[in-house]
């Protein structure tokens, strides 16, 4: 196949298993399908040529040929590859003939209730070499419609002897004509079900992020450090990221994954724009550079092209612009029923009418289908393919300009250049091209690169002139300088970036006004006209107990829900739902009745008037009767009551199940035992009552069974989302599925259902009686939840994974609690835990959930956004703008760049304010307004609050005033200052050390920072998309000297780091000291020998809420008061250096947890603000084997330590038992003062507990007193 290298090395293939199964409903339709295709056009001159039968012949697997039309039939209609096997689909049969083991997989497809034909399974006979079997073939052939002509493969080649003997027995027939059918079924293969269009944008999206988060910043950093990696190996290294999609942030199962092809990236002046080019050894170059590459997520592909270009000319810019303008010509001719042809025209008369001599560096076709097969080559973007496109087909639409000259350009290998752009586009049933590789961006500012050349800056002897009078200011020593530069470049590339998605958001919305998605506003939902009565004869003549109505009293028709009023003498009807309340009161004799109706007035818009309402109409807004017996009245006054009564709540019902869809019928699995989950509850409650049940699952959907016999089923098609949420901090491991369209449960209506297993008790009684933390009985209960937690958690996972494999479009999302922050979500009146997923915004625990898709935000709007205030406000805007925005409350402001760069990362618009909208007035006036209306007025601008002014766009480090404090109240304020945090930080390490942490605190001077000069020459890389401003070096300050630039945070999420000066996340996690080790390591006397040096998480903040940090331990202090350490008791801390300050810790509040790279990231930057120097490779390694070693080999203890040891822990447990308990040897030692004593260890007789409450060891011959 064109689409791979021929040498490109074996795949892991979708071979026959004997666990696999096939699913019958999936053969029957996709078979059915092609029967009917096949049968629907076999005249002589059609797709088909006349063909009285179909035979698709598979040969002995053969590395070198990843695709052919055999296997890709064979994956469509088995889900597997089978080799050695012919199928012949005829008139009124199917036949296959195949080994034993496949034939067992496909008996099962012979009772399928969906069985559309008689199925007959031949097994090869060795004995004839299916001689037999050939002929029982050849003779079915004969027997299908005229039995003259049969299509096969005749463009293949298979391997082995059993496919040769098949070709050759079948060119023997006689009255056989073959013709071929691989075109016959390519545009059968063409058109994708539901199903297989998931598997595309599975694959798609896949190679977006791949592309995005992988590739891009590996080429960055070889091009910014100028390193020497070739194109072979960056494709190589690409290739191996497949292998774990997580990474990505992307929940794909990985066995489901793997290459179309071996990445392509080229540069250096050499460019090959076809399918089958490949990457070859020179090394890359910062010049242009294209990218390719395609994913298969189920044996379905994709595919991605991206041209980068470093300090690009104006004539680059304007050809590149130019190759977008032809991409998306070439998508927008992709419409239902034109030829593909029309496609590579348009593109021609696009590129023509532009006038720039490029029509001879245009590429030979603009792509070509994609699908099981990579490169479909008779579905071609080209002038010469006649096909038509249909909803459902899948395009790789490819456009590039080769051959291009660069005139300007001085380095030789950047003469000629090569443009190229591609996207994986599906057409959806509307008609609509979506291109489902869009996270990939391709506007000009996110391919173009500009660097500076520094070096050409350095060697200029010319002197400059200095800033602020005849005083040299030393800025790159005042604080916090870096991360000003920094925080300003990642604050402009969000800004760029988030500009881009305003017009992306934008034309989204117009498209979907256009598909019919959303409506176009502008009329308000009009009420159904009420009709008392559509006949005359309709009309009571004498109430219910049988009298002659009275023209002068009122009357209640119940049956036609109608209030009968005396007007001028005569009955006048009014509808029930016209009337808006009634009132009765009574004044002397008489009383009153009050009948108000719905009318426009001052609250017009909230009443739902019917269409034939005209406001400039006269209404009737109220009828009082009043009479002096009051008998009539009030037996109106009660009729009217429960007349509306009933209708409103028959309406509130109809209203109810109004969006309430039919779900498809459950298909139970009948064949065996299905997967189950076993005493787990469902929220809503089944029946209104909490009882634990049984989770099955089914061939296409979830049935959960309460022990009363109430059922409850899900389908697949209906699930929207699916989350898995352990049970990590919390006492619940549950599944949770957010529905397309409401069911009801009991009478409630929901779309969200839940099923968990409680893993611990959610309170406990409390008495007066407090029990030791030493109770084998609580330490026991504690083993049994925590078994539990992680069985529970097994289970769960394990039944989900079950539910992946069956449901195939389904994938399981997993929140990042890492990610997770506090706050009051709607619906909640309560602080929850609100996490980010890769597919929504979560909080599942506490009901109401909160499940907000990705998918369905508009934007999102920070409200009150406040210097000095702790806590904002959160809005999200639905695209469905008939639906209120939500609001999520009271977040910490810490949380607030995260959300941003999150959010960002999403592709998703944010907003910024310093006050709470009124959302309800907003949303009322774009409906109004009509969509279209809404953006032409400038759409979401209204909420940028932040201006754009000359004065707030200046630097700023210009904005410093120029009358500083003196030296020695600069540093009042700073000392000052650096109290306060630590006084905040010392805060978190709880009451027993609170007070101590600042008696501790000392002031560490900051070290001068190093800077290692680099033997190559930098480049100083600027912000992309625009370039370097241009200086003649008059009034400048001099440039400052080439050195290695800081670890500067990528353009994509800070989680996407993936090292920290050079120096990989691992090796810090090489010299991390887990509590863990501490609660081992506490009482020996290498402690502070072994942890010197080292880094550990800890806790900052509130208790349980607060961040980690990463410190470096700087020593170990003995103190006074005594803190639980595990199981044991200590009165050891750990002086830590946080770069700022140094802050005496307890080791409780060390993290077992591995380092997050954010906090990393956060350490260098403190460490850069004050000059200290950075961790060096060859320190971490030393220190990583010192540990290494200690916990590999343990330690030989000297008889100086052990009497050490002994000394200190009686000296313990004669203060107040804060020690750990001592061990045979050690009390033996100490009742002979360590001298000259036996190495023997004393037998333990049996287990006591001292006055204290520890356990120690009773032994022999030692009286209790001594305990």
């Amino acid at each position: 196949n064109a689409g791979a290298r021929a040498d490109w090395r074996a795949r892991p293939r979708p071979l026959v298993r004997m666990e696999h199964t096939i699913d019958p409903v999936v053969f029957w339709d996709r078979l059915s399908k092609l029967h009917k295709a096949w049968n629907a056009a076999r005249d002589p001159d059609g797709l088909w040529k006349g063909a009285d039968a179909l035979v698709i012949d598979s040969g002995a697997l053969n590395d070198e040929e990843l695709y052919s039309k055999s296997a890709a039939l064979q994956i469509w209609l088995l889900g597997i590859e089978f080799t050695n096997t012919v199928i012949v689909v005829c008139s009124r049969s199917i036949h296959v003939l195949t080994d034993a083991k496949k034939g067992s997989l496909l008996a099962p497809l012979k009772t399928a209730e969906n069985a559309t034909l008689p199925l007959d399974v031949h097994v090869k006979d060795k004995a004839d070499k299916n001689k037999a079997n050939y002929d029982t073939l050849i003779k079915a052939i004969k027997s299908s419609h005229t039995g003259s002509i049969v299509a096969c493969l005749l463009k293949e080649k298979p391997l082995g002897e059993f496919s040769s003997l098949w070709r050759a027995a079948l060119d023997a027939a006689e009255g056989l004509q073959q013709v071929e059918l691989c075109q016959s079924l390519a545009q059968v293969l063409s058109v994708k079900d539901l199903d297989e269009q998931a598997s595309v944008k599975r694959a798609a999206v896949f190679s977006a992020e791949l592309l995005t988060k992988h590739l891009v910043p590996r080429i960055e950093t070889v091009v910014d450090e100028e390193s020497s990696v070739s194109h072979e190996k960056l494709a190589q290294e690409t290739e191996e990221a497949f292998g774990d999609p997580k990474k990505l942030g992307l929940n794909l199962n990985k066995d489901h994954l793997e290459p179309c092809y071996t990445p392509i990236i080229q540069s250096g002046g050499s460019y090959n724009l076809k399918p089958s080019a490949f990457s070859n050894e020179k090394n890359l170059h910062g010049g242009t550079i294209t990218c390719s590459l395609g994913a298969r997520y189920k044996s379905y592909c994709s595919n991605l092209g991206r041209t980068f270009i470093i300090n690009p000319s104006k004539e680059q810019e304007r050809n590149y612009k130019l190759l977008l303008e032809l991409q998306q010509e070439a998508i927008a001719a992709l419409k239902i029923d034109e030829k593909l042809s029309a496609v590579y025209t348009a593109v021609q008369t696009r590129l023509r009418n532009k006038g720039q001599g490029l029509e001879s560096h245009l590429t030979r076709d603009c792509g070509f289908a994609l699908g099981l097969e990579f490169r479909e080559p008779t579905l071609l973007l080209n002038l010469k393919c006649d096909a038509r496109v249909r909803s459902g087909m899948v395009f790789n639409v490819a456009v590039g300009l080769e051959n291009l000259e660069a005139k300007d350009a001085k380095d030789p290998k950047n003469k000629k250049y090569a443009l190229f752009v591609a996207d994986t586009v599906l057409i959806t049933e509307s008609g609509t091209p979506e291109v489902l590789t869009h996270r990939a961006p391709k506007a000009w500012k996110e391919v173009s690169y500009y660097l500076n050349d520094d070096d050409t800056e350095e060697g200029s002897s010319k002197p400059s002139k200095r800033g602020r009078g005849s005083v040299e200011i030393l800025e790159s020593r005042t604080r916090g300088k870096d991360n000003t530069k920094k925080h300003v470049e990642t604050n402009e590339a969000l800004a760029n970036h988030q500009d881009e998605l305003e017009e992306r958001m934008r034309e989204e919305a117009m498209q979907r006004l256009r598909n019919g998605e959303i409506s176009r506003g502008g009329d308000n939902q009009a009420q159904d006209t009420p009709i008392a009565y559509r006949d005359p004869s309709q009309f009571p003549s004498a109430s219910s107990s049988g009298s002659t109505l009275r023209t002068n009293q009122s009357f209640v028709d119940q049956k036609q829900e109608a209030v009968l009023l005396p007007v001028f003498g005569r009955l006048v009807p009014f509808h029930v739902a016209t009337i808006k309340s009634v009132s009765k009161h009574e004044e002397g004799a008489w009383t009153f009745l009050r009948i108000n109706f719905v009318a426009p007035g001052i609250t017009a818009s909230t009443q739902s008037l019917p269409p034939e309402a005209d406001p400039s109409s006269h209404y009737i807004r109220e009828v009082t009767l009043k009479a002096r017996v009051a008998t009539n009245l009030n037996t109106t006054f009660r009729l009217i009551k429960e007349l509306r009564k009933r209708v409103q709540a028959r309406e509130k019902q109809v209203a109810l199940e109004a969006d309430l869809v039919e779900q498809e019928a459950l298909q139970v699995n009948r064949t065996g035992k299905p997967p189950r989950l076993r005493d787990v509850h469902v929220r809503p409650n089944l029946g209104g009552k909490k009882a634990a049940g049984t989770l099955e699952l089914h061939i296409n959907g979830l049935r959960f069974q309460a022990p009363r016999g109430d059922k409850l089923d899900i389908v697949f098609r209906n699930i929207k989302l699916a989350f898995f949420q352990p049970a990590e901090k919390e006492i619940l491991v549950l599944l949770h599925f957010h529905l397309h369209n409401p069911i009801m449960i009991g009478k409630k209506k929901t779309k969200d259902v839940q099923f968990y297993v409680e893993v611990m008790e959610s309170s406990y009684a409390l008495d007066n009686a407090r029990r030791s933390g030493y109770d084998p009985d609580e330490l026991e209960e504690e083993q049994r939840e925590r078994a539990l937690r992680n069985r529970m958690n097994q289970e769960f996972s394990n039944f989900s994974k079950k539910i992946e494999d069956q449901a195939k479009d389904l994938e399981f999302d997993i929140p990042y609690r890492e990610l997770g922050f506090y706050g009051v979500p709607p619906h909640n009146k309560s602080s929850s835990f609100i996490m980010p997923a890769v597919n929504a915004l979560v909080e599942l625990t506490e009901p109401p959930w909160f499940v907000m898709p990705l998918g369905d935000i508009e934007i999102a709007h920070f409200e009150r956004v406040v210097y000095g205030l702790k806590n904002f406000d959160l809005v999200l805007v639905p695209k469905d703008f008939t639906q209120k925005p939500l609001h999520v409350n009271a977040i910490n402001i810490e949380h607030l760049d995260a959300l941003k760069t999150w959010l960002d990362s999403c592709n998703i618009k944010f907003y910024e304010g310093t006050a709470n909208l009124n959302w309800n007035s907003i949303m009322k006036h774009i409906n109004e307004t009509g969509v279209e209306g809404f953006y032409e007025d400038g759409g979401w601008k209204f909420l940028n609050m932040q201006g754009s002014s000359d004065e707030e766009e200046d630097d700023p480090e210009d904005a410093e005033s120029d009358f500083e404090p003196s030296g020695s109240e600069a540093e009042e304020e700073e000392e000052e200052s650096e109290e306060e945090e630590v006084d905040a930080a010392g805060s978190a390490a709880g009451d027993e050390s609170a007070g101590e942490a600042g008696e501790e605190e000392t002031a560490v001077a900051p070290a001068p920072r190093q800077e290692k000069k680099s033997p190559v020459k930098r480049k100083a890389r600027v912000r992309r998309g625009e370039p370097a401003e241009e200086s003649d070096g008059e009034g400048e300050p001099p440039p400052e000297p080439a050195t290695d630039p800081d670890p500067d945070p990528p353009d994509l999420h800070p989680l996407a780091i993936a090292g920290l000066g050079g120096i990989p996340i691992p090796m810090f996690e090489a010299i991390r000291v887990p509590r863990a080790k501490l609660e081992v390591w506490a009482q020996e006397p290498f402690l502070e020998r072994l942890v010197l040096g080292a880094l550990v998480r800890v806790t900052v903040g509130q208790p349980g809420g607060g961040l980690y940090r990463a410190a470096l331990v700087c020593g170990v202090d003995e103190t006074e008061t005594a803190y639980a350490l595990g199981t044991r008791r200590t009165s050891k801390r750990l002086r830590l250096d946080f770069g700022e300050a140094t802050i005496t810790y307890p080791m409780a509040v060390v993290s077992n947890g591995a380092f997050e790279p954010l906090e990393l990231y956060a350490y260098d930057q403190v460490l850069q603000a004050t000059g200290r120097a950075p961790f060096t490779r060859d320190q971490m390694e030393r220190k990583a084997a010192a540990l290494k070693k200690a916990v590999g080999t343990g330690y030989q203890y000297s008889e100086q330590e052990v009497q050490q040891m002994v000394q200190r822990q009686v000296q313990a447990h004669a203060a107040g038992g804060t020690g750990a308990p001592l061990t045979a040897r050690q009390k033996l030692l100490a009742r002979s003062g360590g001298a000259g004593a036996s190495d023997e260890v004393v037998r333990p007789k049996k287990m006591a507990r001292d006055r204290f409450g520890n356990a120690v060891v009773k032994e022999r011959g030692v009286k209790e007193e001594e305990l």
